[in-house]
C-alpha cells in the first residue's frame, strides 16, 4: 500500500524569489496558486483608487499607497502572502525611510500589514473566497479591508472579522475613516471610466 506524499509547503521568503513564470500567484499556506487575468473594470477601478490614494499620500505626508497586487504576508507557518489590489500604508507603522531599498539589496516584504487593504471583486471571485482575504488581513493586523464591487458600485468596509461591514453605494462618501484622517471621495469617483 503506498501512500501519497504531501508537497513540501514554500516559505514566503522561497515565494518571492521563486520563478513561476507569466501571470499572477499567491501564496496560500505554503501552497503556490494561480490567479486569473482581471477585466479591464477592474484594472480601471484599482488605478482610480490608487490614484486617489497617492494624492492623499501626498497631500497629507500621511502614508503610502501600492497596487498592481504588491505582496504582503498574511500568515505564516504554513506562510500565505496575498496582493490585494491596491494597499495604504501610514508612515507611523512603516516610515519612509525604512521602506526605501538599497539598491542590490533583497527586496522584502513589508514588515507591517497594510493600514487598509483593498480587494476588488471580479467576476469569477467566489464570495467565500472573497471573505476568507478579509479575516486574512484583518487577523494580520490590517485596520480596514474595502471590498469593492464594480458590477453594483458598492464598497463594504470591513473592520473585524466578526462584525458586519459598513456599506457604501453611490451617491456616498468615504469620509471620517479612522486609518485614513482627512481622507474624503465620493463613492462614485472610485467608479469612474
Amino acid at each position: 500500500m503506498s501512500t501519497a506524499s504531501k508537497p513540501r509547503l514554500m516559505t514566503a521568503e522561497e515565494f518571492m524569489t521563486a520563478d513561476l513564470g507569466d501571470g499572477l500567484f499567491e501564496l496560500v499556506r505554503g501552497e503556490v496558486v494561480r490567479l486569473s487575468p482581471p477585466y479591464y473594470p477592474h484594472g480601471s477601478v484599482c488605478n482610480n483608487i490608487s490614484g486617489l490614494f497617492w494624492d492623499y499620500g501626498r497631500r497629507t505626508g500621511y502614508g503610502h499607497g501600492a497596487g498592481n497586487d504588491a505582496s504582503v504576508q498574511t500568515q505564516r507557518g504554513p506562510d500565505t502572502v496575498r496582493g490585494p489590489d491596491v494597499l495604504f500604508i501610514s508612515y507611523a507603522r512603516w516610515p519612509k525611510e525604512e521602506r526605501r531599498s538599497t539598491p542590490g539589496a533583497p527586496v522584502k516584504l513589508p514588515p507591517v500589514a497594510p493600514d487598509v487593504a483593498v480587494e476588488v471583486v471580479s467576476p469569477g471571485d467566489r464570495r467565500i473566497e472573497v471573505l476568507e482575504k478579509v479575516r486574512e488581513y484583518l487577523d494580520a493586523g490590517t485596520l480596514a479591508v474595502w471590498v469593492v464591487r464594480p458590477d453594483v458600485r458598492t464598497i463594504a468596509i470591513h473592520r473585524h472579522s466578526d462584525a458586519p461591514p459598513t456599506t457604501l453605494v453611490d451617491g456616498e462618501s468615504i469620509e471620517e475613516q479612522p486609518e485614513l484622517p482627512g481622507f474624503r471621495c465620493a463613492v462614485s469617483e472610485v467608479f469612474e471610466d
